[in-house]
């Protein structure tokens, strides 16, 4: 039977079942995008496979591993490549964040741009760092510790006032 404006009467009961086969469809899509984040974990070594770094779906760390050729490194040097590893590991649980609720909500929906927008800024990838020949000419690869600063003057305004104990706010 046809209806004004085109449209056909349809059987109730069959537009019911679509729908419920519509909902259970969504219902078990929602279900595997929960677990595929539940499971969105990310575990990355450095090239040189002096560190390994695992982080959580939100880009938490969960686990840090050096290898015992790490402790051969300067601090400074081992504390950027933690940091170059964990930032690697924290982009492509992101990415594989995005991927997961695409599929899910469409690469368009107002979720993805949400977790967009509360992503920190992607690097730039950086230039490799020329060689540092101080080793091998017996200069040291880190520089001297800076020299302390003088303690300040103590003023004749100075009354001793402890200042962590007072209320700022003005609420008295």
């Amino acid at each position: 039977m046809t209806v004004p404006f085109g449209g056909h009467v349809r059987d109730p009961q069959e537009w019911i079942r679509e729908q419920e086969r519509r909902s259970a469809a969504l219902l078990a899509k929602a279900e595997q995008a929960k677990a595929d984040l539940e499971n969105n974990v990310v575990t990355l070594s450095s090239p040189d496979r002096l560190v390994t770094v695992t982080v959580n779906p939100g880009g938490g760390l969960t686990s840090l591993s050096l290898s015992p050729q790490a402790q051969e490194r300067p601090p400074a040097q081992l504390a950027s490549l933690i940091m170059s590893t964990y930032r690697k590991a924290t982009t492509r649980a992101a990415d594989r964040t995005l991927e997961i609720m695409a599929g899910l909500t469409g690469e368009d929906s107002d979720a993805v741009d949400f977790i967009k927008s509360t992503l920190p800024p992607r690097e730039e990838a950086q230039p490799a760092p020329e060689p540092d020949d101080s080793a091998r000419f017996g200069v040291p690869a880190e520089p001297p510790p800076a020299k302390p600063r003088p303690p300040r003057p103590v003023s004749d305004e100075d009354d001793g006032e402890d200042f962590q104990h007072v209320d700022w706010t003005g609420r008295s």
